[in-house]
């Protein structure tokens, strides 16, 4: 998992931790030379700060070599569509928004999640549509390279209502969108 988000990289370590044992997980830290990080307690040994000229803020990424894992994400993922419940398809896109998703301060505008693949960005539309949510849309951005799903402001109160029992970020207001130029 990759992040901004020291809570968001916690949480997913945690879950690590519940599988592997710390001397398996690593993190990768990148820092612009100029941005000054308090120390790391992540409980995580193995450590790697590595440098980007571009990076605003420190972004965390943290893994486990695992083909196993690999594999059962890998059917997760094509498995989106066949959820059993409405929550936990809600509690699918409150992951995929602590992630990738901004919204405004209002919690209306600007509401959004980006993806790497248009597939990815398509299968969620249409599971929001399943949903009853019927003014999404996929933008794709070549400058970024990126895919994004936008949420018409009519319909945003509504999935923010939805997500918010199983979303980190909208629980704890501390915690910023990736667009918010904040060192943590």
């Amino acid at each position: 998992m990759s992040n901004v988000n020291k809570t968001l990289i916690r949480a997913f370590t945690k879950f690590l931790t519940m599988l592997f044992p710390t001397t398996r997980i690593k993190l990768k830290v990148y820092l612009n030379p100029n941005i000054i990080v308090k120390t790391l307690d992540f409980g995580i040994q193995d450590i790697k700060q590595l440098y980007s000229a571009k990076a605003r803020q420190p972004a965390y990424q943290v893994y486990v070599n695992s083909r196993p894992l690999l594999a059962e994400f890998r059917s997760a993922k094509l498995s989106v569509k066949d959820f059993s419940s409405i929550e936990v398809t809600y509690a699918y896109l409150a992951g995929r928004f602590d992630g990738d998703g901004t919204v405004g301060k209002d919690m209306r505008r600007d509401l959004r999640i980006s993806y790497t693949t248009k597939d990815e960005a398509e299968a969620d539309k249409e599971l929001l549509e399943k949903l009853g949510f019927k003014l999404c849309k996929v933008y794709y951005y070549r400058t970024s390279v990126a895919y994004v799903l936008y949420v018409s402001r009519l319909e945003a109160q509504k999935f923010i209502e939805n997500i918010s029992p199983y979303s980190l970020r909208l629980q704890n207001p501390v915690l910023e969108s990736r667009r918010d130029l904040t060192v943590m």
